[in-house]
């Protein structure tokens, strides 16, 4: 463990390069985690082509890995298990507990995301893609039970933490609903399993291609509506209401980033009902909506950026214990970390569900 490749973002829309860091000795409050497996998220492959991106940076937010060295004071999980080296663990940053994102949202402004913050600096190693990750003083860690697969445990924070959070944010899922997802990738699949989970007594994906809507349904659609068939918002606003008998649906839950999935869901979500946004994270496109629908359907609309500490760790308990669908066919892809930009490319032209990075083979 004396030093550890990674895959650095050094310049925009260019291949990111494997470099070879030293691994520190670890703290006597820290750890370093030898990675399993990191998801290559929507939010790396947005963040490579943005010319605002820090850089250097190692990316990779969405980790599972083994601790392969614990500092002296680090004894126990969040949750109060024991821990030692060869444990499997779930990591993210530590919050500061002082600023205004803690206090007010629980997303901390000043410790960045693992795999998000750039890499100026030694350790560097403070992202996902790379062999090893480098944990900061007083790290969050959850143990990963032995009986649960790595995979399963990685899909709880692919999406399925922020979807439990948002559900329970804009008042749940009430029994036996009729809940419509927009988005077939991965946010919109962690929000068929999340419904379905909550109670949901149909839920109705609307997406494309035919091979994720098809995976859709292994982990829980009841319906699908294909963009392929029903080319236009109007198109498939309509086929939504004569799915319900006219009404619309109950909740309504966008999770695709289109440019027109708002207006479009709006138009599908039922009086009274609830509407709750995810994809629209990063638009910064301006957006016709007729605020009006909003009063006169009596709509609850909230947003919701990303889970918290209790979120994943309730996640982490569902997939061991409530979600009974395959999850496991949604990692379509693995990659080595010399392969990571195939891996973006698959994700982006969406012949991956979700793609995976595996740095140490």
């Amino acid at each position: 463990m004396q030093t550890s490749k990674a895959a650095v973002f050094v310049e925009v829309e260019k291949p990111l390069e494997i470099r070879e860091f030293p691994v520190p000795p670890v703290e006597a409050g820290g750890a370093i985690v030898r990675m399993e497996m990191a998801a290559i998220c929507g939010s790396d492959v947005h963040f490579w082509h943005l010319a605002s991106t820090p850089r250097p940076a190692i990316f990779g937010h969405e980790n599972v890995g083994v601790l392969a060295a614990l500092g002296r004071e680090v004894t126990h999980d969040v949750l109060g298990t024991p821990l030692k080296e060869g444990d499997r663990v779930l990591f993210k940053r530590t919050n500061c507990g002082r600023c205004a994102g803690c206090n007010q949202s629980g997303n901390c402004r000043v410790n960045p995301p693992y795999g998000l913050r750039p890499s100026f600096d030694a350790p560097y190693l403070k992202g996902g893609f790379a062999q090893y990750v480098y944990l900061d003083t007083n790290p969050w860690l959850l143990r990963v039970p032995d009986d649960l697969s790595s995979e399963r445990a990685l899909l709880s924070i692919t999406g399925n933490h922020t979807l439990l959070r948002g559900i329970e944010k804009i008042g749940g899922v009430a029994l036996g609903d009729t809940v419509v997802v927009q988005g077939s990738g991965p946010i919109g699949l962690a929000a068929v399993v999340q419904s379905k989970i909550a109670g949901a007594g149909q839920v109705i994906l609307v997406g494309a291609p035919a091979s994720r809507l098809a995976l859709g349904c292994e982990v829980g659609a009841d319906v699908t509506v294909d963009l392929a068939g029903y080319p236009t918002p109007q198109a498939r606003i309509d086929r939504v209401r004569e799915l319900t008998g006219g009404q619309g649906a109950d909740f309504v839950i966008e999770g695709s980033g289109g440019a027109t999935a708002v207006t479009e869901g709006l138009g599908m979500v039922r009086n009274g009902g609830k509407y709750l946004v995810v994809g629209q994270i990063g638009i910064t496109a301006p957006q016709p909506i007729n605020t009006g629908v909003f009063v006169e359907k009596s709509l609850r609309v909230e947003g919701v950026a990303g889970g918290d500490s209790r979120s994943i760790i309730r996640s982490l308990k569902a997939m061991r214990s409530v979600v009974k669908y395959p999850v496991e066919k949604l990692i379509t892809h693995r990659f080595p970390l010399e392969g990571i930009m195939e891996g973006f490319h698959r994700h982006e032209t969406m012949e991956a569900m979700i793609a995976v990075v595996r740095p140490n083979g």
